[in-house]
């Protein structure tokens, strides 16, 4: 993507996180009023579909901030400092995902729900491969804790993550991590609209 391309998509789902946000406190409100418990059970599902797509799509416009400064560093320091960005990005994305997806297949049908495990089998494949490549039990969670979301107080230990990503530099992480999040994000928009179709697999991966 050029930056032209990045910064428009970063303005349209910034509008839409914000729309977004003024549909959660409206819902909020409608649940804490609703006597009716199969009502305010609807109303939950439909939040949660919402918060769902807001994580999401709060992950994928981060992940191009950290992609466009990543692409503009002028120095080592610069870019080691947006690539751990994206590690951390990814480690805690992947951890809500987690959470997230457990909810929402309690919440779908029963007609739907092998509609549902098909296409979170194939996201959970990407994922794994994802997580293979960067070794997200053993190098990922050194960088969130060491340097990213803590400074270490030995700097050795610290230092060592920028050789530890130089090392892994032949990978771009955020190019692999939006093979996982791009379709997801497909998914939560439509889910959130409730227009998820037949062709869900193919349009998820390549939009």
């Amino acid at each position: 993507m050029t930056f032209k391309e990045i910064n428009e998509r970063i303005y349209h789902y910034e509008e839409e996180l914000k729309q977004c946000y003024r549909g959660i406190l409206t819902l909020n409100n409608e649940i804490s009023k609703q006597t009716d418990t199969k009502q305010s059970d609807a109303l939950k599902i439909y939040k949660t579909k919402i918060e769902f797509f807001c994580f999401v799509t709060t992950s994928y416009i981060d992940l191009l901030c950290t992609y466009r400064n990543i692409r503009r560093a002028k120095s080592d320091w610069e870019k080691y400092f947006s690539v751990k960005i994206a590690y951390l990005i990814a480690y805690e994305t992947i951890n809500t995902y987690h959470k997230y997806k457990g909810e929402i297949y309690k919440a779908v049908t029963r007609e739907e729900k092998d509609f549902y495990r098909n296409f979170f089998d194939m996201l959970n494949r990407e994922l794994s491969d994802f997580k293979d490549d960067f070794d997200y039990d053993n190098v990922m969670p050194k960088i969130r804790n060491k340097s990213t979301a803590h400074y270490d107080k030995d700097f050795s230990e610290y230092y060592s993550n920028y050789e530890i990503i130089e090392k892994f530099s032949d990978k771009d992480i955020v190019r692999s991590f939006l093979y996982f999040i791009n379709p997801l994000h497909y998914f939560t928009h439509a889910l959130m609209n409730n227009e998820i179709d037949e062709f869900l697999y193919i349009n998820s991966w390549m939009t």
